[in-house]
């Protein structure tokens, strides 16, 4: 692999790594819906000018049934599932519960391209929610009610996020993967535009601000196009080698940054996610 490409692959796992710790900066004071909103707002005023200097053509209404469906399942959702999950879980928990989206992708994979599943990789999606499972039941998070509903609603969007690398790998004929990402995350923005209600009641601070657009920038406008360049050059396999550092990274900013706790349980159920990567993403 050429220096060039590890270090997209470093700052790529970097980038999405830190989505989490500017959730917890903006959720609490911004709300789910609005950062979610902001984000993919941040997103698309960055990246579809980005794409379109690039020599790119976006035409937002040549494919619309594919931008909403793409934007619906890739960004909408997870993005609001996520923020939602954020109000109640620390950076470290929502980084390890990221670490489960390759398994999802697998499984979508096998039902919608008949890729083959295997004993192997079942075993991996079994161990990959194991260790989530383990992260929350011993953690350094009390767990209540709040806790169980947020992590189901992270995996969901974890689920969402898998659906959507299928989604994005069978429209990517129709026209240029960038100009697909640009056109599908301009439909979120604005299919997450309602959300602008919650401005009146939001908690505005220069902080919360900058990490709600930070997120959008950098996790998803600057993190598609070195996504996406990155699938084009090295495939996705190796691509998506990227998510074993997400988990690590993340539980590592939340601790250096945000004072979260790291226990002996996380570590060992952040390993059990690590090695249910390495089972479904083996060939």
């Amino acid at each position: 692999m050429r220096s060039y490409d590890l270090a997209r692959l470093l700052a790529l796992a970097a980038m999405w790594s830190l989505q989490y710790l500017f959730m917890r900066v903006a959720v609490p004071a911004l709300g789910a819906g609005l950062v979610a909103e902001m984000r993919a707002l941040a997103a698309a005023l960055f990246l579809l000018p980005a794409v379109m200097l690039m020599g790119y053509r976006v035409d937002l209404l040549a494919h619309p049934r594919t931008f909403f469906r793409l934007s619906l399942v890739n960004n909408v959702l997870p993005f609001a599932c996520f923020a939602f999950a954020a109000a109640s879980l620390p950076a470290g928990y929502l980084s390890l519960i990221n670490g489960i989206v390759p398994l999802w992708t697998a499984l979508f994979a096998a039902w919608l391209l008949n890729e083959p599943l295997g004993g192997r990789r079942i075993i991996g999606f079994a161990l990959g929610l194991g260790g989530v499972a383990l992260i929350v039941n011993l953690g350094p998070v009390v767990l209540d009610a709040q806790v169980v509903v947020a992590v189901l609603v992270g995996l969901l969007g974890a689920a969402f996020w898998g659906w959507g690398g299928v989604m994005i790998k069978q429209h990517t004929g129709e026209m240029p993967a960038l100009a697909l990402a640009a056109g599908s995350i301009t439909y979120s923005a604005l299919l997450l535009s309602p959300a602008w209600v919650q401005a009146t009641t939001a908690t505005w601070t220069v902080a919360t601000t900058s990490a709600a657009i930070a997120l959008g920038v950098v996790c998803s406008g600057i993190a598609y196009l070195a996504f996406f360049t990155l699938v084009r050059d090295i495939g996705p396999s190796r691509t998506l080698a990227v998510t074993f550092l997400i988990p690590v990274l993340g539980v590592l900013w939340g601790w250096l940054l945000l004072d979260e706790a790291v226990t002996v349980s996380m570590v060992v159920g952040g390993l059990m996610v690590v090695a249910a990567l390495g089972l479904v993403l083996r060939r």
